[in-house]
């Protein structure tokens, strides 16, 4: 059958080559496989595919070198788990001011002193701050604090308006300058004025 050894290097040869495009069509259709299941970008698809196609064996150590880590359902699944995992850590309250951790019954932040709660009037139970009622006794929840648009007027103070303190023996003109009213929005008004 094979007379002569040139008949039997040809042989060699064709199967080598046999062998080689084999191995060649194989990376490619591996590495299209492959990268379908790592990324839906098409042009990463090309990219990859052509980098096999053109450069065989050393496209496809770079393809190796360049491809995303994780499959598409690797990612898909490790985003499950992370998710399963926040839902189990227990919720932690934050002062919305400072950011530190406070506890679910603290009524102020015990470091910027900022009001995260209220005492409910009717049942003495804590209220959150953004409830319009108590959900354990119904009474009305925390009220927004409401400064008045008009200025009061100096009638509901208990001291009479002009009446200034005495300036006997204290020797200094700061009491001069003292406001008339004892009350804070007399003193308040009587600023501005």
């Amino acid at each position: 059958m094979f007379d002569d050894s040139g008949s039997i290097v040809a042989l060699v040869a064709a199967v080598l080559i046999a062998y080689a495009v084999i191995l060649w069509l194989g990376t490619i259709v591996w590495a299209y496989r492959d990268i379908r299941e790592r990324t839906r970008d098409g042009w990463s698809q090309t990219v990859a595919v052509l980098l096999v196609l053109l450069f065989n064996i050393p496209g496809l150590v770079l393809y190796l070198i360049l491809r995303p880590r994780d499959t598409l359902a690797e990612a898909y699944e490790r985003r499950l788990e992370a998710e399963a995992l926040l839902r189990d850590l227990p919720e932690t309250r934050s002062c919305p001011t400072c950011l530190r951790a406070v506890r679910e019954d603290y009524l102020l932040c015990p470091f910027c002193r900022t009001k995260l709660r209220e005492v409910c009037s009717g049942c003495g139970r804590t209220l959150d701050l953004l409830w319009s009622a108590c959900p354990y006794c119904g009474a009305q929840g925390p009220q927004p604090i409401v400064t008045p648009t008009a200025p009061l007027s100096a009638a509901h103070c208990s001291r009479k308006a002009g009446s200034r303190p005495s300036l006997k023996g204290s020797g200094t003109s700061s009491l001069a300058s003292r406001p008339l009213s004892s009350c804070r929005m007399c003193r308040s008004m009587e600023g501005t004025t």
